[in-house]
């Protein structure tokens, strides 16, 4: 069972089909196409049944008789869609916190007659009771025990900001409304008519209560006051689920200080920090350097330089002139490295002075270090880069400068190839400038677009000579091509088209680099395109961006110090099959080898007791052990009585795999049949029992007990057959007792009706077809 998944993918392979267990997987599950709904609907299942277990076992009165199922749909949609990483599995305070006092307020509406009936609270510490008896609680949640607390502790705060209007949308604040003055809601009618009359003042309503409602709904105040400080830092919980990030190698250390000291644009940012000095330089009213002062670091930084040709249409960076300077900001190269040391935390006005922040003296004496903070002040220096409201036409680039300049990094972070910048503007321009030509020509909005374009690759040009980003002509990969065929050349310009803009033009007098082409030329075959890519020192810089924005940016030798259970999960959820492998490599290495790290391995699969994860898990381990020791593994834990069951099960499935694989190849049929036998020539009778209960314990698992009926009557077709094969696992010893106490209520009788029903229906099938096919020969003659 996979606990994290991609927000916007799809379901296409064998391992994402609902991503719960390796076979068994109900047919209408593998349909649903999205893996987190089936996860979800299967974890909801799951935990109705443990908390109804629990509710029998525990003294009267003690647990609420049944668990809302509504209620945890919304608590499992907050984990996924609302919170930036997105695990099912994590859970923190501040998480339980935000999920019943901001998530479930805003997206949930119970009507005062069912308050009763949805137990929020209740609902969430069942989830989390039931993740840690499972053993697939994350490792990093907080105890279930504190959690269960919090949540009981908060249930006036939640059931208030149920009824607060501060989380209320227009129609739910009529809703409740018509609802407290006794209407029936469910009657279309009299709200209806309700409505009606609350429009013509005949009944009374919360007029202060509307006009918040009325102004969180115009105003956007969901998405600031109400979610400030929910999480760790101050940072809000309630935040757009983020997509998963790859998983990246990063380079020596040691190599990377090395490249990010012979950056000439990160010396300067030191210099400009050295020069001021502890005592520092007076500032202005406005926080800026004297004119003498300012020419003077000028003078010594050498901003007359610039950036050349290399500035495009940010001319203002081409190089400061020191003549006829009133006031500091008339030198903007200056401007840029002042203002991005004062936001990489190097320097700050203090006491009226320009100073060196003495804290930082470490960050600056380490390149690597300085890199990383110059990279994560990038995003907030629009106004020295665009010159702010200074242009008579400020740029398009300026209004979400900084969001845009990250979602452009991380898309570079971690593509295993580089990015063709056609594809990479296409992105820009679609996410970020819109609508922007409802009133302008086609003309003019081609025009805006290029412009924009050569911006932002002088921007990320920047970055190039910093040494965190590579621009470089060639073929591009195979992935993008279908994106690249997709292109219009004039409407996502090429850089090498940009360069024509630097004298300050807007491309419409045909000046755009095109040399009149439309465009249409297949990119995606020609050897010339622009590519852009991410360098060591750059992907090592932007993790360190991304994890100070709460976003989990996995590295190979992350979890070099992590127990096996938070290995395990990691690599599962988070790791691609060569990342994992890697992984694994490093993890046993630090442990001084297999025989030593194999104990933790087989502790940590003991830990997980829902068989679908534990099958996941062990499937990983088989096949993802480095020097064949997974093949090994999986032997030694047929000695395992806990994990044996499991263990046959894997080595089973593993070769009816292998049989499908040889006579996908057209392998001679005794090559498939020894390879389909291969897993039961060693099995006794009770071993073969252990994997009969391990199978029927799983497909009920993944998809409930219709679930299981449905698909073992449809492969078997015989119900007598399973009945035996029910009764073999319920006397089969399996270690999951609690399982097997669950398959003994299942009904066979009834799936001994419906395979006769089933019968009956195919052999009137059969029968009509049959005489359907003599009367059309018939008619033929």
């Amino acid at each position: 069972m996979r606990l994290l998944f991609d927000p916007e993918s799809e379901v296409t392979d064998e391992e994402g089909t609902m991503a719960l267990g390796v076979v068994g997987q109900p047919p209408h599950q593998e349909e649903e196409g999205d893996a987190f709904d089936a996860a979800r609907d299967t974890l909801i299942r799951l935990v109705a049944e443990y908390w109804h277990e629990q509710q029998e076992s525990a003294p009267s009165g003690q647990l609420t008789d049944t668990i809302d199922e509504f209620i945890l749909t919304h608590v499992l949609d907050y984990r996924h869609h609302g919170t930036v990483d997105g695990r099912l599995a994590l859970w923190r305070q501040e998480h339980v916190r935000a999920v019943l006092l901001k998530w479930l307020p805003r997206h949930v509406t119970v009507l005062p007659d069912e308050a009763a009936e949805h137990d929020a609270p209740a609902a969430v510490a069942a989830l989390v009771d039931f993740l840690a008896a499972a053993g697939v609680l994350d490792p990093r949640s907080d105890d279930p025990g504190r959690l269960r607390t919090l949540a009981k502790e908060l249930r006036s705060a939640h059931e208030e900001a149920m009824q607060d209007p501060r989380f209320m949308g227009p129609a739910k604040f009529w809703m409740l409304t018509a609802a407290r003055n006794g209407v029936d809601v469910r009657n279309k009618r009299a709200l209806d008519r309700f409505l009606a009359d609350a429009r013509a003042g005949r009944v009374p309503y919360g007029e202060e209560q509307l006009a918040q409602v009325m102004e969180n709904q115009f105003t956007g105040f969901f998405g600031r006051a109400l979610d400030t400080g929910a999480g760790p830092g101050g940072r809000s919980l309630l935040q757009e689920r983020a997509l998963p990030l790859p998983v990246v190698v990063l380079g020596e250390e040691e190599e990377l200080r090395r490249t990010a000291a012979g950056s000439g644009l990160l010396g300067q940012l030191d210099e400009v920090a050295r020069w001021l000095g502890t005592e520092g330089r007076p500032v202005t009213k406005t926080g800026r350097l004297k004119v003498a002062d300012a020419l003077a670091l000028a003078r010594h930084l050498g901003t007359d330089r610039g950036r050349g040709e290399a500035a495009g249409p940010l001319i203002h960076l081409a190089g400061d002139t020191w003549e006829n300077i009133r006031r500091a900001d008339q030198l903007p190269m200056l401007r840029l490295l002042v203002d991005w040391a004062r936001q990489a935390r190097l320097i700050r006005v203090y006491r009226g002075r320009l100073v060196a922040v003495a804290g930082a003296r470490a960050v600056r004496e380490d390149p690597l270090a300085l890199a990383v903070r110059a990279l994560a002040a990038f995003p907030e220096l629009r106004d020295p880069l665009l010159m702010g409201p200074v242009w008579d036409v400020p740029s398009d680039l300026y209004p979400r400068f900084d969001l845009l300049l990250t979602d452009v990094v991380a898309a570079l972070y971690g593509m295993p190839a580089a990015m063709p910048w056609p594809v990479l503007w296409q992105s820009v321009r679609d996410s970020y400038l819109g609508d922007d030509g409802w009133f302008a020509t086609p003309e003019a909005r081609q025009a805006s677009h290029r412009r924009s374009a050569a911006e932002l690759y002088a921007v990320i040009d920047l970055l190039a000579e910093v040494g965190m980003v590579t621009f470089e002509r060639g073929t591009p990969a195979a992935l993008f091509h279908e994106s690249l065929r997709d292109l219009n050349e004039p409407e996502h310009p090429e850089p090498a088209d940009a360069s024509v803009l630097s004298d300050g033009s807007d491309g419409s007098d045909g000046s755009d680099g095109s040399d009149g082409s439309d465009g249409s030329e297949d990119l995606a075959v020609r050897d010339d395109v622009e590519l852009v890519r991410l360098t060591e020192l750059g992907t090592y810089a932007v993790r360190a961006l991304l994890t100070s924005l709460d976003r989990s940016a996995p590295a190979v030798g992350d979890l070099r110090d992590a127990d096996a259970s938070r290995l395990c999960a990691a690599l599962l959820d988070e790791y691609d099959p060569a990342s994992a492998r890697a992984e694994l490599a490093e993890w046993i290495a630090a442990r001084g080898g297999w025989n030593s790290a194999r104990p933790a391995f087989t502790e940590a699969l003991r830990r997980t007791r829902l068989h679908s994860r534990r099958h996941a898990l062990l499937r990983l381990l088989a096949e993802e052990l480095p020097d064949g020791h997974g093949p090994e593994f999986l032997r030694t834990l047929r000695y395992e009585e806990e994990l044996r069951p499991s263990a046959l099960f894997m080595a089973q499935a593993q070769a009816q795999a292998a049989a499908a694989a040889l006579s996908a190849q057209g392998s001679a049929g005794r090559d498939v049949a020894d390879a389909a036998a291969r897993a039961d020539e060693d099995l006794d009778d009770h071993e073969i029992a252990l994997t009969a209960a391990e199978s029927l314990l799983l497909m009920r698992e993944t998809g409930g007990e219709e679930a299981l009926l449905e698909q073992v009557g449809h492969s078997s077709g015989d119900a007598a057959a399973f009945a035996t094969m029910l009764d073999v696992a319920l006397a089969s010893g399996h270690p999951d007792q609690a399982g097997l106490e669950r398959l003994s209520r299942i009904d066979v009788a009834a799936l001994r009706r419906r395979a006769a029903r089933l019968g009956r229906l195919r052999a009137d099938a059969a029968r009509r077809h049959k005489s359907g096919g003599a009367r059309k020969r018939k008619k033929r003659r």
